[in-house]
């Protein structure tokens, strides 16, 4: 039985390694409009509403998990096996953007929270697709206090999920790297 196994960890770990490996060539600090940026965020097991990691705080309902914040919370709905993630982007006490990964339904939210005349792109590696990357997505970015994107995908249960926070749509100024499992 272990020896089945064996193969199994050894894939998974060869695509997780191909997921983070472009992640540990350059981390350049924070983007470079920003004064004072900071990163917030929480992985989740949504199917305890259990924080893996983190520094947000989650509470635990009768469908899922929640997540408060400045803008509009955050609602993680019950996923066996899944895992949630939720990054917050601060200019100094101000929230400037959020990132949402939510494994039921495989969608991910971008939202520009701050019209202050810059936004954020967001690429996705799925490990259970060859280490393909999708993106970058932003927010729309309009004269609204808050923009958001929403973006489906469709892709297998258990899939490991990489989530690239950038300055810049083709930049290497990466912001923050962080991950969930569809």
């Amino acid at each position: 039985m272990q020896v089945r196994r064996l193969p199994r960890l050894a894939a998974r770990i060869a695509v997780a390694l191909a997921v983070l490996a472009p992640a540990a060539i350059v981390w350049s600090g924070p983007a470079s409009a920003y004064g004072s940026l900071s990163v917030v965020y929480a992985l989740v097991d949504t199917d305890n509403c259990r924080r893996i990691e983190g520094q947000l705080w989650v509470t635990a309902g009768d469908n899922g998990c929640s997540l408060s914040d400045s803008a509009d919370g955050t609602f993680f709905e019950k996923d066996a096996g899944g895992r949630a993630q939720k990054v917050q982007l601060h200019d100094g006490v101000t929230m400037v953007a959020k990132i949402e990964f939510h494994p039921y339904g495989e969608k991910l939210w971008v939202y520009d929270t701050s019209n202050d005349g810059d936004t954020i792109y967001v690429t996705v590696a799925f490990g259970c697709l060859n280490s393909q990357v999708f993106g970058p997505y932003r927010a729309p970015g309009t004269s609204n206090p808050i923009d958001y994107t929403v973006v489906d995908f469709d892709v297998q249960e258990g899939c490991y999920v990489g989530i690239h926070v950038r300055d810049q749509p083709n930049d290497l100024d990466r912001i923050t790297l962080q991950s969930a499992t569809t």
